[in-house]
């Protein structure tokens, strides 16, 4: 048995058990695993060298941050796509991004872009920006806050609105 059937024999049962804890569907959970056995495939040699709970423990946190990644871009296209009852201020979906990252400073901006634009992680920026990730993930957190101070007086202005 060579090793990706023995990680797939050991985990299979313990991962979807947690994806559907998760997803709290089974077709949702199956796909999680699903995603979980091909990222790992490039780290075989790395887990093969961990131990039993190790490679569980990294194999549950793949799980998790795709299901993680999954729900983040779920509620960004309900905010992308959401149409309020009555346009003041709101003419085209996606405006509360697009229209108010020139507020941010160029470094944000681009980070704002590439993650949510270019769907890339914070271990991807970071690599490509020449960065520490916790500088990206930190940055990241800072620009999307101004821009919800920014955003929040318009929603509540567009809420204000509906009958």
């Amino acid at each position: 048995m060579n090793t990706f059937e023995k990680l797939i024999t050991d985990h299979s049962q313990s991962l979807f058990n947690y994806a559907k804890t998760l997803a709290r569907t089974e077709d949702l959970a199956e796909d999680l695993v699903q995603e979980t056995w091909l990222k790992s495939t490039p780290y075989l040699m790395m887990l093969e060298g961990m131990t039993f709970q190790k490679q569980r423990s990294w194999l549950f946190s793949v799980l998790k941050n795709r299901f993680l990644d999954i729900r983040r871009h779920q509620k960004l296209e309900q905010l992308k796509y959401h149409q309020p009852a009555c346009r003041t201020m709101v003419s085209e979906p996606g405006f509360l991004l697009e229209r108010h990252l020139d507020h941010l400073p160029p470094l944000d901006k681009e980070i704002v872009y590439r993650r949510y634009w270019l769907g890339y992680n914070s271990r991807e920026i970071a690599r490509e920006m020449g960065l520490p990730q916790g500088t990206i993930r930190w940055r990241l957190k800072e620009a999307l806050d101004t821009l919800r101070k920014i955003i929040k007086p318009i929603l509540e202005k567009e809420e204000s609105c509906l009958p």
